[in-house]
């Protein structure tokens, strides 16, 4: 979940020249175009992805970054959005794949590798700043921390999951709380369960979902160690039915990350996907685009 760094700056010549070139989807294609960064906008956007339509937001371990989805131009950021009263309070310390809906940016955040503060803070999206406001989420349920959040907003939920997923535990299963809860309960309030849905096939490593017509896409760093491989997998909500839907197409040591759903046309994609570089270009960032074939 944490983003991995080196010591020195690559170029994103010499980066690009390592990047995969071509798609082996089946049923989706990825698309030539893409998006890289080196340096501290690698390090500001290394997390998550989301969009409201006209805006990427993007989120750092401890940072959040806002961009127009035409030409990807900056036009606010938060260099340290954890604030001192969670940091201070909880140990918070990393932030993983965000959402947005309703002027606010959505953010889990996670207290290093004890993992026993799981929290969803919310921030303003004209710029960032955080308004105060967050909840805590149940550490039963989230016994790895809380690496990704979907907001479903036909069903009016908000999803979560367990990083590391088993059946025998029962922590196979997607775990919705009420939008509504989010947006009014009280600073530091405790967010009610509203549903579990037991997934079909346990999917541990997910690094960042989105809701797409009604599907769930979740991003899967797999390990290739009984974790599956870096692919994307489609979620029913309702029905928790689990599918393979595509390979990413990254270096197998590459960090796939956050995912955002927008359908931008045929050239543009309607799944949105951030990848770190591994090894000595482990600064490096990318995001792709896939688009449904035929």
């Amino acid at each position: 979940m944490k983003i991995r760094r080196v010591g020195s700056v690559v170029t994103a010549a010499a980066a690009l020249a390592l990047l995969p070139q071509t798609a082996f989807a089946t049923t989706w294609n990825r698309l030539p175009g893409y998006s890289t960064w080196t340096g501290a906008t690698a390090l500001e956007r290394g997390q998550g992805i989301a969009t409201d339509g006209t805006y990427f937001y993007y989120s750092g371990t401890y940072s959040l970054d806002k961009a127009t989805v035409s030409g990807n131009h900056e036009t606010a950021a938060n260099a340290l959005a954890i604030p001192a009263a969670l940091s201070g309070g909880y140990g918070s310390d990393h932030i993983g794949d965000i959402d947005v809906y309703g002027g606010y940016v959505v953010a889990p955040i996670e207290d290093g590798d004890s993992y026993q503060n799981p929290i969803l803070a919310l921030y303003s999206t004209a710029d960032l700043s955080w308004t105060g406001r967050y909840v805590r989420l149940p550490l039963a349920l989230l016994p790895g921390g809380v690496p990704w959040v979907a907001v479903d907003p036909a069903a009016g939920l908000v999803w979560t999951a367990a990083w590391n997923q088993d059946a025998a535990q029962g922590t196979d299963e997607l775990v919705g709380y009420r939008l509504g809860d989010l947006l009014s309960l009280p600073a530091g309030a405790a967010l009610p369960v509203a549903a579990t849905v037991r997934l079909s096939s346990p999917l541990s490593r997910i690094q960042g979902a989105a809701m797409l017509n009604g599907t769930l896409y979740a991003s899967v760093d797999g390990d290739g160690d009984g974790d599956g491989d870096k692919a994307v997998y489609a979620i029913d909500p309702a029905t928790g039915a689990v599918s393979r839907a595509f390979s990413q197409d990254v270096q197998p040591d590459d960090e796939v990350e956050g995912i955002a759903a927008l359908d931008l046309g045929p050239a543009g994609g309607q799944l949105h996907i951030l990848n770190v570089g591994s090894g000595w270009k482990s600064i490096f960032l990318y995001l792709q685009h896939y688009q449904p074939a035929g």
